[in-house]
């Protein structure tokens, strides 16, 4: 199972201005749901605020539930049933049920949000340990520890079925990416749970190129939840002033500037420079990495000349170029800037859920 877009940075943000909101967070499902483990949402007095718990009828009984639980300040444990009917008029039709934590009083672990959030800022991912008591099901009791993986081995106090289960999450992507275990014998909630999430940081895409094409892309990738850069060789176009939605804007050499940026696994690069020369360049830098995904823009004769350049020097392997995904972006008929931008856009959320699909 992959992991929702982390909404943990937000809280850390709306506690920072003590803005009282409930954190609201999937913990199981079975059936058909809107939502899976993990999807969390922020509510405050007027509605929510941030994510989401799978919208409709039953988001709105979370978001009612929630401003009751504002006033009393005490978490509780919920399950919602969505076994509706179509002719029966009913709202709730998916067939399953979830079951949410409301958490009344996050603002009591801000330390550890904030460990969390300085822990993504570096992009070291974690997992978010929550310790319950749920014997009052109105008046859950919560715990919560942020654990790197360098500190798993020297805690002490945690507890010997639940050290093996975060090992394994940080060892295997392949494992559950949220677990709930049960104090009691008989494998329900009711009693209480330990809540392990895994979380990692947002993926980088990191855009070479700061022209109409890199705008338009960069405003279209902080909107889907990646860590956006943008690099150009003229720092007249790579100015923070023209591209609000991006986290870093970078000028200078390739060697100087881009080509010093770590390149992970879930590092998503678009070549979209001024010319083919510097497409080379930047490709050179990069092929050879681990990259989620290359893509480059192109037609398909400029492709295949840059395909026959980079084999006659052996700049890459048959298999390196086989990578990269040119002409860049999914075919979808573009033909403005804007179409182009989307397409591309369309093309990394395909890459990156087909590869979160795979960890599955």
């Amino acid at each position: 199972m992959s992991s929702s877009i982390c909404i943990y940075p937000e809280l850390v943000a709306l506690l920072r201005q003590q803005t009282e909101c409930i954190l609201a967070t999937v913990i199981s499902t079975q059936g058909s749901t809107p939502q899976k483990s993990g999807s969390s949402a922020l509510i405050g007095t007027g509605g929510l605020l941030a994510g989401t718990v799978g919208g409709g009828v039953t988001e709105l009984k979370v978001i009612q539930q929630s401003q009751f639980l504002l006033k009393t300040k005490k978490s509780g444990l919920f399950s919602y049933e969505l076994h509706g009917e179509i002719f029966k008029g009913s709202e709730s039709i998916c067939g399953g049920n979830m079951t949410i934590l409301l958490d009344a009083t996050p603002d009591l672990h801000l330390p550890v949000f904030y460990q969390l959030k300085n822990s993504l800022d570096r992009r070291q991912k974690g997992v978010l340990l929550t310790l319950t008591d749920a014997t009052d099901l109105s008046n859950v009791k919560i715990v919560r520890q942020w654990i790197v993986e360098e500190e798993l081995n020297f805690d002490q106090k945690m507890q010997d079925n639940i050290r093996p289960v975060i090992s394994e999450m940080f060892r295997n992507n392949h494992s559950e990416a949220i677990q709930a275990i049960p104090f009691d014998e008989n494998r329900t909630l009711a009693k209480g749970f330990s809540l392990m999430e895994r979380i990692h940081p947002k993926p980088s895409l990191i855009i070479a190129g700061a022209g109409h094409i890199g705008h338009s892309l960069a405003h279209l990738g902080k909107f889907l939840g990646f860590d956006v850069t943008v690099w150009d060789d003229r720092p007249e176009y790579a100015n923070q002033n023209l591209f609000p939605d991006a986290d870093v804007v970078l000028s200078g050499t390739v060697d100087e500037s881009i080509g010093q940026l770590p390149i992970r696994d879930d590092s998503y690069l678009v070549i979209v420079t001024r010319g083919h020369k510097s497409d080379a360049g930047v490709l050179r830098k990069f092929i050879g990495s681990n990259a989620a995904y290359i893509g480059m823009i192109g037609s398909k004769a400029k492709v295949a000349q840059m395909k026959a350049l980079f084999l006659e020097n052996t700049w890459a392997t048959p298999e390196q170029w086989s990578r990269i995904y040119t002409p860049v972006g999914l075919d979808i008929g573009a033909q403005t800037v804007e179409e182009i931008a989307i397409s591309i856009a369309a093309q990394l959320v395909k890459v990156k859920n087909q590869k979160s699909a795979s960890h599955e």
